[in-house]
């Protein structure tokens, strides 16, 4: 049972001594494990931390079941398969497998929390028909383009178009929309953006892959339509034609994505396409209605080329 007055852990003091009090977006830290050191990244605007490769008994130093609301109302392990015994007796709860996340080996994500409110779900029941529906929906054929429409890697004199149609479609967003933060993704290859154009010549349609390059994985991410573009079948061609791009370009097979579990379409879109439901991170970033929770579902970009 969490105390009422918990006191910050040694980790949540190793983070506050590192960040700046005004920080609103993240930061990655490394975080002395033993003799080595595993990421770490604080994200202020969530109010979060997340951790990876981490064991339990290694952790169990720095964060241990009483923890404070300080800094961040939620923490999240990225964790090699095993120990579910030892997460749990330390306080942290299954929410999700992520597929091949290291390097072909899954990771297994487990999450505590400081605070009953951001831990409550009250659209659970919603969210699992969500999933039900999702996963009763057939497989996609090969998915194609209208015609008059076309579809290509966006480059960096798209960035500004890519930031506008984001920032219409989503009222909050986990992570700051920018021309210069795409602009930036876009040049160092930390995503590949695809979109899709109208006859209009403007852009109807846009996601990307964030990529992994050490972990060879990628999140399918930025998925965004325009309103009078919709119910045309774009997302799910940008999606499997960004699955062979992240193959033919870095050789990354192991694909998820994180999908609002309040949005029906886009978890209909990935289940047609072939990706598996592996769980639900609750209450997991700011979006539209608040506090969201987000569906994981992942897929081997090799069954995209049979």
């Amino acid at each position: 049972m969490k105390s009422s007055t918990p006191k910050p852990t040694p980790l949540q003091e190793f983070v506050k001594d590192r960040v700046e009090d005004d920080l609103e977006g993240s930061v990655a830290l490394d975080l002395p494990v033993g003799e080595n050191s595993q990421p770490l990244v604080y994200d202020s605007y969530n109010e979060r931390m997340k951790l990876y490769g981490v064991r339990p008994q290694e952790l169990e130093e720095h964060a241990p079941t009483e923890v404070s609301e300080d800094l961040a109302s939620k923490i999240t392990i990225y964790a090699p398969p095993g120990d579910d015994n030892k997460w749990q007796d330390i306080g942290f709860q299954k929410e999700a497998v992520i597929r091949g996340f290291f390097e072909s080996e899954d990771a297994h994500l487990w999450a505590t929390y400081t605070s009953d409110e951001r831990e409550n779900s009250p659209r659970e029941e919603q969210h699992r028909s969500t999933v039900q529906l999702a996963l009763s929906k057939p497989l996609m054929e090969a998915p194609v383009l209208l015609p008059g429409y076309q579809s290509d890697t966006a480059l960096l004199e798209d960035s500004s178009e890519i930031a506008a149609l984001l920032d219409r479609t989503f009222e909050d967003y986990p992570t700051p929309i920018d021309q210069d933060i795409i602009a930036e993704q876009i040049a160092n290859e930390d995503n590949l953006f695809r979109v899709v154009r109208g006859g209009d010549g403007e852009i109807a349609a846009v996601a990307s892959a964030e990529l992994d390059h050490i972990r060879k994985s990628a999140e399918m991410t930025d998925c965004a339509t325009r309103p009078d573009e919709r119910g045309k079948g774009l997302m799910a061609y940008i999606l499997r034609t960004l699955e062979r791009d992240v193959h033919q370009r870095y050789g990354i097979d192991d694909l998820y994505t994180i999908a609002r579990a309040d949005e029906i379409g886009m978890n209909c879109v990935f289940s047609k396409l072939g990706y598996d439901f592996h769980g639900r991170l609750i209450n997991n970033c700011r979006m539209p209605n608040g506090w969201e929770s987000m569906n994981v579902w992942c897929r081997n970009a090799r069954l995209a080329l049979v």
